[in-house]
């Protein structure tokens, strides 16, 4: 049993105002378990350094290509689908951390390497001359951010309840079992072809 905040008095299971004083219970316990479902800003931060692993992991595997934001677009879409985030100011958080410390650690590794080798900037562009198209792509990075963080939280937002709820049968060792089901339940998200399976 809990007490009620405004005069203490011992409030009988499920009660929407306390019968001492009136106070309404629902709106406070409604309140308390909001801010206790909330995830926290360091979470939150550690989900975007995550992204920005795998944004960096993209990037090298493609050095010979220029993405400009697609690593990191791809790696907060990822991670926030991943994390199950649905609220759209914690899936900005992890996306904005994302891009925030993948172009950190780009221009560290950048400046690092030229200052090791004692190099001045020229000499790792040559004599590249920027296109409209890298102008156009860098100024739009934040952009895509947001967008990465409202379309990672809109994702599954309408059938998570419907893919978490069906019937599940092994067939299989259980690491490959939730990689399978893990793949699945992706899959299904974009393509909206889920069908609630119902419990027997």
């Amino acid at each position: 049993m809990t007490n009620c905040s405004k005069c203490g008095f011992k409030l009988p299971n499920g009660a929407v105002y306390c019968p001492n004083c009136g106070a309404p219970i629902k709106k406070i316990q409604e309140q308390h378990v909001s801010t206790i479902a909330a995830p926290s800003v360091a979470n939150l931060i550690r989900l975007g350094i995550l992204g920005t692993f795998l944004s960096v992991m993209i990037s090298s595997f493609t050095s010979s290509v220029d993405l400009y934001f697609l690593p990191s677009f791809i790696s907060s879409l990822a991670v926030i689908f991943f994390s199950r985030t649905s609220r759209f100011r914690d899936a900005i958080i992890i996306a904005m951390t994302t891009y925030l410390f993948t172009d950190a650690v780009a221009a560290g590794i950048t400046l690092g390497y030229l200052c090791a080798f004692n190099e001045p900037i020229a000499s790792l562009y040559g004599n590249y001359i920027p296109t409209l198209l890298d102008a156009l792509m860098y100024s739009i990075s934040p952009i895509t951010a947001i967008l990465a963080g409202y379309i990672g939280s809109k994702l599954l937002s309408r059938r998570r309840g419907d893919i978490y709820t069906q019937k599940r049968t092994r067939t299989g060792p259980p690491v490959v079992y939730s990689l399978r089901e893990t793949f699945k339940k992706f899959k299904y998200g974009l393509t909206g072809s889920y069908t609630r399976i119902k419990a027997e």
